[in-house]
């Protein structure tokens, strides 16, 4: 019987085999765990050093393989999603009877939806009616037993690792013996080690699901012909122009942070 972590192995493998198989040089990952099995290569010989694969498409490849088999986050999404409708409310089966119109038509019933109110109005309104004369009273108890209830979903959330599995493949992956995602690093060691200058072509995140569908650069002219004749130079634009712009807000986020802590020391 197949068991859950030999699909996991396989899964660990694959990913580990295309990774490589997209770095910059490219390798193949079958060879390179033979070399460490017949000794060529020891355990202090970092091989990831030596290929090059962008965290964008490290990202990219890993995510693939965890959607294709089902190694993704359901229990925590889940629950921040549930804290955001009892927080703001959400939305909930209607069934609509049959009806008859003003011209005497019958019309079908039909299902729909109608929106939840937040849990805090609806503690408010069972509240109120025992404090009908002191509204402040039943609004305060209201969002008091609300963030009550927030918060012990919040701890169910943390405790319960129902996300594991997503989780460890993250890591095996990410610590593991996947490619470098310094450039440098990867140009020193074949520097250092066979005196070559390797050249380095950073790839366009834009492109990578077209590309992995098997799109000829036809087939992508087409699709982006709204930029143009020049589509891959405009693409590469748009891509680094939003690389800046990120950049940017991580900038002013942090100088925000260091002027709020510097005011901070300053009134202390």
């Amino acid at each position: 019987m197949l068991e859950r972590k030999q699909i996991l192995n396989k899964v660990y493998h694959d990913c580990l085999c295309e990774m490589y198989a997209k770095a910059q040089p490219e390798a193949d990952w079958d060879n390179i765990l033979e070399e460490y099995r017949s000794g060529k290569l020891g355990k202090n010989d970092k091989v990831y050093e030596r290929h090059y694969l962008s965290m964008d498409e490290f990202n990219y490849i890993r995510e693939k393989y965890k959607v294709a088999y089902n190694i993704v986050k359901t229990w925590t999404p889940n629950i921040d999603f549930l804290i955001e409708l009892l927080n703001d409310g959400g939305l909930k089966d209607k069934y609509n009877p049959d009806w008859v119109d003003e011209n005497g038509d019958k019309h079908p019933g039909y299902r729909g939806a109608e929106t939840v109110a937040p849990l805090k109005e609806h503690m408010f309104n069972i509240i109120y009616g025992e404090y009908d004369d002191n509204s402040e009273i039943a609004e305060r108890v209201a969002k008091d037993v609300t963030n009550k209830v927030i918060e012990i979903i919040e701890s169910y959330k943390d405790f319960y690792k129902f996300d594991r599995e997503s989780d460890d493949f993250d890591i095996n992956i990410s610590l593991g013996a996947s490619p470098c995602s310094n450039a440098e690093t990867v140009k020193k060691w074949w520097k250092e080690n066979y005196d070559q200058d390797i050249e380095i072509e950073e790839r366009n995140p834009k492109l990578f699901w077209y590309i992995d569908n098997g799109y000829t650069d036809e087939d992508l002219a087409y699709e982006f012909e709204d930029l143009g004749p020049n589509w891959k130079e405009a693409l590469d634009k748009e891509w680094k122009n939003e690389i800046e712009a990120k950049k940017r807000e991580q900038e002013e986020k942090l100088a925000k942070i260091k002027k709020e802590y510097e005011n901070g020391n300053k009134t202390a």
